[in-house]
């Protein structure tokens, strides 16, 4: 699976999401949605190898460290 930033990803819950971020921390792939329709619904989540899926997690560390990844990466990006 290769997905990147300003690729639309349509979740299981039948919503369509923008990918603004994506990261590779601690040799895991994260990525960073935003709902297209309603941008205060985004999500974080981690791609699973395994499976080749991607995973919502609830880690509040974890997401406190990759916040400001994801905007350098997003910045990174515009230039």
């Amino acid at each position: 699976m290769n997905i990147d930033i300003k690729d639309l990803v349509t979740l299981d819950n039948d919503v369509e999401y923008i990918v603004t971020s994506k990261t590779n921390y601690e040799n895991e792939l994260y990525y960073y949605f935003v709902n297209s329709n309603d941008t205060t619904d985004f999500k974080i989540l981690r791609f699973n190898k395994n499976n080749n899926k991607l995973i919502e997690f609830e880690n509040p560390d974890l997401i406190k460290k990759l916040l400001p990844i994801f905007f350098k990466e997003t910045l990174n990006f515009i230039k």
